[in-house]
């Protein structure tokens, strides 16, 4: 019995072992691929990703040391400035909109939360459409223009041939599905949709339809997050210390919650949907070869 017991132990442990040493592979052939044979314009995207993802990175470690921290950011530098520019607080939104997108690592989902706490429901559904509008577009072509040689690389050549067979087919209803659920994040969705060079008219109609239902619901959050009136406590500061630490524990539920989401996804699709598809691609390569040599045969 021990014996038996040690020997599935063994095999489990073993089995770990292969999945364990097939990550790290895939990891390390990735990274090779990522990093070698690239014109100089692809390495200026390499290095621009690198940098985005050092400071998210950075920012998880502040974060983690003080809890207040992504939140105090958030009202100082976006909120407080909003309130002091008042009527075209509505631009300097647009533009952290656009700029969050491509350079700052804050979901793009804390933002439209502002939006709500900031105007409310109905203006802060309108201008957050806009804003996401404006930024899906912006990070969609920056995508197109120089990011689709390092996905071939980091992905490898068969991975995108996939991704591209089903993106062709399914690609509206992802996009729309991704937009229209409130905890897919955003700013992935656009940068993978420039990546696999999706039809810039469907990529727009699918954003716009699933950005009405996601800003709704993010404006809708941030207008029950305080119900005072901000501009009462926005000018003192010890009122908005006091705000700060009232609210922070909400908005870092929500912060954690889309890192997790984020996170699990990209284990998803690695060990699970990849996988999937590539099986299915394969036997749909095969049936469509099969398919064609009878026909050829049925010609001669």
């Amino acid at each position: 019995m021990d014996s038996k017991r040690s020997s599935k132990s063994n095999g489990k442990e073993t089995e770990t072992e292969n999945v364990v040493r097939k990550t790290i592979e895939w990891l390390f052939e990735a990274i090779k691929r990522t990093f070698t044979g690239h014109t100089k314009n692809t390495w200026i995207w390499i290095i621009l990703f690198i940098v985005i993802f050092a400071v998210s990175v950075m920012i998880l470690i502040f974060q983690y040391q003080d809890e207040t921290w992504l939140f105090d950011k958030v009202v100082r530098w976006f909120i407080v400035p909003i309130f002091e520019l008042e009527a075209w607080g509505w631009l300097l939104f647009l533009v952290f909109m656009g700029v969050q997108g491509i350079l700052v690592p804050i979901p793009s989902e804390l933002v439209l939360l502002s939006s709500g706490l900031i105007w409310g429901l109905v203006w802060g559904s309108v201008l957050g459409i806009i804003g996401s509008m404006f930024a899906g577009i912006l990070t969609y072509y920056i995508a197109v223009l120089g990011g689709r040689p390092m996905m071939e690389r980091f992905l490898g050549q068969e991975n995108l041939d996939v991704l591209d067979f089903y993106i062709g087919k399914y690609g509206a209803i992802t996009i729309l599905l991704a937009r229209a659920i409130p905890i897919m994040p955003f700013d992935p969705v656009s940068y993978a949709s420039g990546f696999l060079k999706i039809k810039f008219r469907t990529y727009f109609i699918a954003t716009l339809i699933g950005s009405i239902i996601r800003c709704i619901f993010y404006a809708w959050l941030g207008s029950v997050l305080y119900e005072g009136d901000l501009q009462d406590i926005i000018n003192r500061p010890a009122d908005v210390e006091a705000f700060i630490a009232a609210q922070a524990a909400y908005f870092n539920t929500l912060f954690y919650i889309l890192v997790v989401v984020l996170g699990s996804a990209y284990l998803f699709y690695q060990f699970l949907l990849m996988p999937f598809l590539k099986k299915k691609y394969l036997e749909a390569e095969i049936v469509n070869a099969s398919n064609k040599e009878k026909l050829n045969q049925k010609g001669s």
